[in-house]
């Protein structure tokens, strides 16, 4: 039976946290690369939205959605490597950053892919949306920097699927020239924390080399799935 298979995005795509929470998790799968400029017609007949992550399990059925894919991890994780024990405080704690980092953190920049991806603009709209963005994504800077403690990890001492899915988007406003994280010590931390850890490292790789070992080819990843 063939491993399930996550189709990341690139460039910049959030599942690369996904991909190392996996990695973490010691969960078996391999990874397929969707070009996020150029989606392929088979990838936008299984998914109409055209968006990453998407998760083909290892029957060929097809799970999207951050959190969805989240939570089919930790329901895998019985060493419990990047979740707690089911309706812990540590595990509400992780839902709750998780959640929150999915949706409004991730919703904040929003406005740079759109200054990014869309041709017909003018110059003057793209600096607009920028600017609008920059306000978006520095008030979520501020909310994060506020729920955060001094543990290591976004949960204290042990690294969680919250810290995968900050793997993904944090280094957003690196890549489109938002501002500098150190304005937010405490997110600045984790963080460097997180990217520091080999896995992290690993999984981000993934972006820029199609001949990892991990790689499958998306065509046929695609024909796998129902």
């Amino acid at each position: 039976m063939p491993n399930p298979t996550l189709l990341i995005g690139y460039p910049m795509g959030s599942p690369i946290g996904l991909a190392a929470a996996l990695a973490w998790a010691e969960i078996p799968h391999d990874i397929g690369r969707v070009d996020l400029l150029d989606r392929p017609a088979a990838f936008l007949a299984i998914n109409p939205r055209g968006e990453v992550p998407v998760l083909i399990d290892a029957e060929g059925q097809v799970l999207t959605e951050t959190l969805a894919i989240a939570r089919w991890i930790e329901n895998r994780d019985d060493a419990r490597r990047v979740s707690f024990a089911p309706g812990s405080r540590d595990a509400l704690r992780m839902w709750e950053l998780a959640s929150f980092l999915n949706t409004g953190f991730t919703g904040a920049f929003v406005p740079f892919w759109a200054a990014m991806e869309a041709p017909h603009l003018t110059t003057e709209q793209r600096e607009f949306l920028r600017s609008f963005g920059t306000g978006l994504v520095r008030k979520r800077h501020e909310q994060l920097e506020a729920m955060l403690g001094e543990g290591p990890w976004l949960v204290g001492e042990r690294r969680s699927l919250a810290d995968a899915i900050l793997l993904g988007v944090g280094r957003w406003v690196e890549f489109h020239e938002v501002f500098d994280v150190a304005d937010y010590p405490r997110i600045a931390a984790v963080r460097a924390h997180i990217e520091k850890d080999a896995v992290a490292q690993a999984a981000a790789r993934l972006e820029s080399d199609p001949a990892d070992p991990r790689v499958v080819d998306l065509a046929e990843a695609l024909a796998r799935a129902r």
